[in-house]
Order: structure tokens, then sequence, then C-alpha cells
């Protein structure tokens, strides 16, 4: 009875602040001065910022870095947000990410809210394309377009730094310890091993999760392990406890940033420093 009183009160909550909420939609490209940004999104926030409309967000998660120089501005974790407080900031743009429950999204585009996604990042040109669409919807296309240009003529001149060989170096590229999650294909992060000129060894699954005797059994060159705090350097130490390991006996087991929701710039960083480790400064 209990449960059902406090359920009640909460969706009488969100109906009272839907009301006090209501606004004329105005199109958010008229007047660039006001515009008021929600991002769910920590790359997105990254982002934002990068295309200097810090100003304009007022509303974003615990996981974006803008919330620790003001707690104020958040609004819920990754998974789980406030309808209610995002409801009451009015903002005229709210980015989101799949991993927000969609009875929350519901919330929030019933009140009026133009919720965002920008899509899957498939490749490292997906991750371009949604910088631009980004750009466009908060009216900076141009200079997410000038950043897209930058950041594709860096890929490029690290390409160049990529010796010719035979045969390609094998490299599994490690995202998580328990279970062991491996980078396969058709996502951004196998883009850090073809760009290198390597073969992925997990090249022909279509499911992350993997067992360390499968990796042990293909027997990489390279191993490339996505930052995991303590754990990444307590699976880096397993992984060298191997000595007849290839990766092990090539001394080439590393650490890279965080590198599963990059903005461009995250990942041409990452793709630097791993074609430095890779193949050195030459």
């Amino acid at each position: 009875m209990l449960k059902k009183i406090k359920y009640t009160l909460s969706f009488v909550l969100v109906l009272l602040i839907s009301s006090s909420c209501q606004y004329e939609k105005r199109d958010i490209n008229e007047d660039q001065t006001e515009l008021r940004i929600v991002s769910l999104v920590p790359s997105y926030t990254k982002e934002i910022i990068y295309l200097g409309m810090k100003d304009h967000i007022v509303g974003a998660t615990s996981y974006c870095d803008i919330s620790k120089e003001n707690k104020n501005l958040i609004v819920g974790s990754a998974v789980e947000i406030n309808e209610e407080k995002i409801l009451l900031l009015k903002p005229d743009v709210v980015f989101a990410s799949g991993l927000i429950k969609e009875k929350s999204i519901q919330i929030l585009k019933q009140n009026g809210i133009n919720v965002q996604f920008l899509g899957k990042k498939a490749s490292f040109d997906d991750l371009c394309e949604q910088f631009v669409q980004l750009g466009k919807i908060i009216g900076k296309e141009k200079e997410a377009q000038q950043y897209v240009n930058q950041a594709n003529k860096r890929v490029d001149s690290l390409k160049a730094l990529v010796p010719e060989q035979e045969i390609k170096p094998k490299v599994f590229f490690q995202l998580g310890a328990n279970p062991i999650a491996a980078v396969i294909p058709n996502s951004f992060m196998d883009d850090y091993i073809s760009f290198a000129s390597c073969v992925n060894i997990f090249h022909d699954l279509d499911k992350i999760i993997v067992n360390r005797e499968s990796i042990l059994l293909r027997d990489p060159d390279y191993i490339i392990i996505s930052s995991m705090g303590n754990v990444g350097l307590q699976e880096k130490e397993i992984w060298e406890s191997y000595k007849d390991l290839s990766a092990t006996k090539n001394g080439q087991i590393f650490i890279v940033k965080s590198a599963t929701m990059p903005t461009i710039f995250d990942f041409v960083d990452n793709f630097e420093f791993i074609i430095k480790q890779l193949y050195g400064d030459n």
C-alpha cells in the first residue's frame, strides 16, 4: 500500500512539474545566446564544450567532467536520470544515449522536450559524422566540421608512420576483465587496429565476451588494454605472466586511456599513443 501511495505521489509530482514547464517550443537555431542544453552522454558533454558552448550546459551526468566543477548540474547518471529536475530546467535540447531507460525518455518527450540520439558509433567516420550532427543541432556545424577536418589530417599523418609489412601483426584489444571483453569488428575501436595495419585476433566474432584460453590460443603479438584503473594493471600483470605469449615476448602489452566512449579528439590521441607503442616515433 505504501509503495502504491509513493508511486502515485511521484506520478502526480511529474504531472505538476509538467504543467508548470509547458512553454512554446522554439527553433534552437534562432537564438544561440539563449540555448539551454542537457547532456546525458559524457563524450557529448566534452564535445559541446569543445564547440564553445560550455555556458549553455544546464544539466549533465555525474560522470561528466563538468559536473566535478559544478555538482548542481547533475541530473542523474549515464543510466538513471531525474526527469523532474530536467523538466524544471526547461532545456531546448537533451542529448541522450540508448543507456537511458525508455520510460524516462518518454516522460521527457511527452512534455515537449527535444531529445536527440546521435546513433551507433560503429567507426571513426561515425564519430566524425555524429560530431558534425551535434554541431548542427547546437548551431556550431561549421566549427565542428573544421575540427573533423583537423582530426582526419592527424589520423592520415599517423597512418603514414606505419611501415609496410608482409605479415600484419595480430592484436588483442581488451575492454573488460570480469568477464573478459574484446574489441570486435563493426566498432569504432576496431579502427584503432585496422588503421595501424594490424589484424584483430577476434575479427571473426560478433560477441564481445571471450575467455582467456581463446586469447592464448590465438597468440596475439600485441595486447592493448583499455584503462580500467587497478583492474587494467592487474590484467597487464596476468598477461605478462604467460612467458610463451608472443605479446609478452615482444614486450608489447600496454594500457590506453579508456577507449569506450571517446570524442573524436580522444580517438586521435589514443591512436597516436598506439602507433608510438607499436612502431616507435619514426
